[in-house]
């Protein structure tokens, strides 16, 4: 059995694995200890004795002949940098709170590694399973963000494709039936047939699939946003601007305003934006 004075003496986060299992084997010391309290009161004085059950029901304590005093096992072998000297260095021999001790040094976090530390020796560390399957978990978050944007670069690609020739996107029925499904629809079609990643995104997936007319207008309305910031970084950068604004009128009195921006980039190159 294990003496708590050879523990304190000796640093157990030097010694070899094989030394450090043989005091595991060992176990705890747990002698008879002779602490005894006296409390005074008015009619009669109580009087409080060690009582050795208190191993059975806490299996991390032990005791010192020597000092007379308790210890925790486990945090006298990993736990011996810690603040918490009263179960580490000094020892409890307060019979009266005890129990308040005990129940507060369970919950700390010192305690608590220490004793996971203690299991844990000798054996297949736990943490190192953990930490692969966190970073088993993060590649396959990174792989199904990698394709969402693949598939959302294709789907923008034919939006900026009809954008480019000025294509209407949509068609007057657009259901998977239809004859005539529309300009986007029949790219989008088409590029499957050539794209096994984007043929199987769009047969498979049941949440989103980036066909519907609001997902396009949405994606118009981000391209939109994306153009309109890039105009006006532009400006900013730019020495010299000119604003032309243009107002045409149909037999409906409802009129149109166009606005027009020319300036030069930093290059030198002129440029006209409406």
């Amino acid at each position: 059995m294990n003496s708590v004075q050879q523990i304190l003496q000796c640093n157990f986060s030097t010694i070899s694995l094989e030394k450090k299992m043989e005091m595991k084997n060992k176990g705890r010391p747990t002698p008879n200890l002779n602490i005894k309290q006296i409390t005074k009161c008015k009619t009669r004085d109580y009087v409080r004795q060690f009582k050795k059950d208190i191993y059975k029901t806490h299996d991390w304590i032990c005791g010192c002949s020597e000092t007379n005093r308790l210890y925790c096992f486990p945090c006298l072998l990993f736990g011996q940098k810690s603040n918490d000297a009263a179960w580490v260095k000094n020892g409890i021999n307060d019979l009266i709170n005890l129990t308040s001790k005990i129940k507060t040094h369970e919950k700390s976090m010192t305690h608590i590694n220490s004793q996971l530390n203690l299991k844990l020796l000798g054996k297949q560390d736990i943490r190192q399973q953990l930490s692969s399957a966190y970073r088993l978990n993060i590649k396959q978050y990174n792989e199904k963000i990698s394709r969402n944007r693949y598939i959302l670069n294709k789907i923008i690609n034919c939006i900026k494709f009809c954008g480019a020739f000025e294509l209407a996107l949509r068609g007057h029925n657009e259901k998977s039936n239809s004859e005539n499904p529309g300009v986007f629809r029949g790219l989008i079609n088409f590029s499957s047939e050539l794209d096994s990643v984007l043929k199987c995104h769009i047969e498979n997936s049941s949440v989103f699939k980036g066909l519907s007319k609001s997902i396009q207008n949405d994606l118009l309305e981000c391209c939109l946003a994306v153009c309109q910031q890039r105009i006006k970084n532009e400006i900013t950068q730019a020495e010299y601007i000119s604003v032309m604004a243009d107002e045409t009128t149909d037999v409906s009195a409802q009129f149109q305003l166009s606005i027009i921006f020319r300036y030069l980039l930093s290059d030198g190159t002129p440029v006209e934006r409406f």
